[in-house]
């Protein structure tokens, strides 16, 4: 069932892709899209996150989204979001995507989108103002939220956060507002 769920997926972006992608000179090579972000600099943003905010951003600038590529960029950003759900997803379904994401750029937008650099603590605040927050991550360091506490302090915690009117960043909403905001974004554009 999950197979199925993720093949229609992947099918139904490959078709809008193919049906709605822009011309070929607009495009973006993923080599040139990967490395024309960069995401070694301190408290870098990961790549998908840097493309995901700097869309939003692009929006005051000479590079915005057109209203074509909005309607190329929805069904790809829905489909992170799926993926990003499904815990049988390989990361590699989830890079094909993003792939797919930089192609729907131009090269201006990219380049724009690259020199923001975008860092996690701006991406904390973005979050902030919706009511979520997430720790900072330590440069490369995973951190599982809430590993090494006990039952007690987990608790503890949500209660604080909850107290505080505030979400902690361990749902899947939290995993996926940003995404949800582009889309929210991109509806409009799209318009």
């Amino acid at each position: 069932m999950k197979y199925a769920k993720l093949f229609l997926i992947l099918s139904l972006i490959a078709m809008l892709g193919s049906a709605c992608a822009p011309a070929a000179p607009a495009a973006v090579t993923t080599a040139a899209s990967t490395t024309a972000i960069d995401i070694t600099f301190a408290d870098a943003a990961s790549l998908r996150s840097q493309l995901a905010y700097g869309t939003i951003k692009l929006k005051d600038s000479p590079n915005v989204i057109t209203p074509a590529q909005a309607k190329t960029l929805i069904p790809l950003w829905q489909a992170v979001i799926a993926l990003s759900g499904d815990e049988t997803t390989a990361t590699e379904e989830l890079t094909a995507v993003q792939d797919q994401i930089t192609q729907a750029l131009t090269p201006a937008q990219i380049q724009a989108v690259a020199e923001m650099k975008i860092t996690n603590a701006e991406l904390n605040t973005f979050y902030a103002q919706f009511g979520v927050v997430l720790p900072t991550p330590v440069p490369g360091v995973t951190k599982v939220p809430g590993s090494g506490k006990t039952e007690e302090e987990k608790a503890a915690s949500r209660a604080t956060a909850a107290a505080a009117g505030l979400t902690t960043g361990t749902g899947m909403t939290a995993k996926t507002l940003l995404f949800e905001k582009v889309i929210e974004y991109l509806n409009t554009v799209a318009k």
